[in-house]
This record gives C-alpha cells, structure tokens and sequence, in this order.
C-alpha cells in the first residue's frame, strides 16, 4: 500500500470537511487536495501530535463507514505508535456506531456496520453489539487508560457530541 502522509494541519482540516467532519477550523483556510486518498489521510491523523486531529479519525469512520476496508493493510504500513492510535480510534467508532445507531441513522439514514477487526480479537472487549456497544466502549476507555494514564470515555462521548452539533446545525440550516 502507497501511503503519502504528511499533509498540514490545515490542510488536514480541508480534507476532513471534505469528507463531511466540519467540527475543525483552521486559522488559514486552504483548498483541499483534488486526488485526495482516504488511506492518505487516515495515516496522516494516526500520525498527528495533535490529539484532537487523532481524534477525529473517529468522526471519519463514523461519516464514511466505507474507510474501513483501508483499515487492516493501513495498521500493517503504520509505525507502532500510529498504528495503535489508528486501532484505537477505528475501535472507539466501532463501539460508538452501535451506542447511536438510532440517532445516527435519523441524520445520516442508512449506512454500513463498521466491522470489528480489533476490538475483541485484539483487545479482548465484549462483542460490538453487547449492551449496545456501551460494555465496550466502557472497556476500551478502560484499557487505554490503564496504558496512558489518560481517562477516554469522556474524549469518545465529547466526538459523538461534535458530531451530532455539526449535523444539527446542518440540518437546521437546510431547513
């Protein structure tokens, strides 16, 4: 697989907009890129020192379901340290399709379930669909923070919250 990363900040936000994230501004607009490749963007968020661009691989996945078939050749062409932010952040959307499968699909009608390709295999969390997805949600939030000292669960609540703002305000604005 042929990953060219290292796009800029701003232009990480053009190409997210582009794939209907919206909840990031830049302080210099740019124009995003026209032979843009998902794989491409993908790797340069894993890559990010930004945590809020990492996170909004979240958001990607919930937006366009259809990345995840870039995700298992993707983890094996990342360093270490991306690749797991990467099958963090797929994981997290994972759960977090099933927690507001309901509320997403009055915004967003119908769409693909996200597969689980690391949750349980990997990480050893309850199944995708087990309370909803809330067990693990709970679970993965839980283990990250017993790697990085950092509590997730509010970080994965807070994305799902930009997202139903950016398609509330969308839909208000269609109205």
């Amino acid at each position: 697989m042929e990953i060219i990363t290292k796009a800029d900040t701003p232009q990480l936000i053009a190409q997210l907009a582009t794939q209907d994230v919206r909840h990031l501004r830049a302080v210099k607009a740019v124009e995003p890129i026209l032979d843009f490749k998902p794989e491409s963007l993908m790797a340069d968020l894993a890559c990010h020192t930004d945590p809020r661009l990492r996170e909004a691989l979240i958001l990607l996945f919930l937006r366009q379901p259809t990345y995840a078939s870039y995700v298992p050749e993707l983890v094996d062409a990342l360093d270490a340290n991306a690749s797991l932010t990467l099958r963090h952040m797929y994981t997290a959307a994972v759960y977090l399709q099933r927690l507001w499968r309901s509320t997403l699909g009055l915004y967003l009608g119908e769409f693909p379930w996200l597969p689980d390709y690391f949750g349980q295999s990997e990480f050893g969390l309850p199944a995708p669909d087990l309370h909803f997805g809330e067990a693990g949600l709970r679970a993965l939030a839980a283990l990250f923070q017993e790697k990085t000292g950092y509590e997730r669960l509010t970080a994965y609540h807070a994305a799902i919250a930009l997202l139903f703002a950016q398609l509330s305000f969308e839909t208000a604005s269609h109205a």
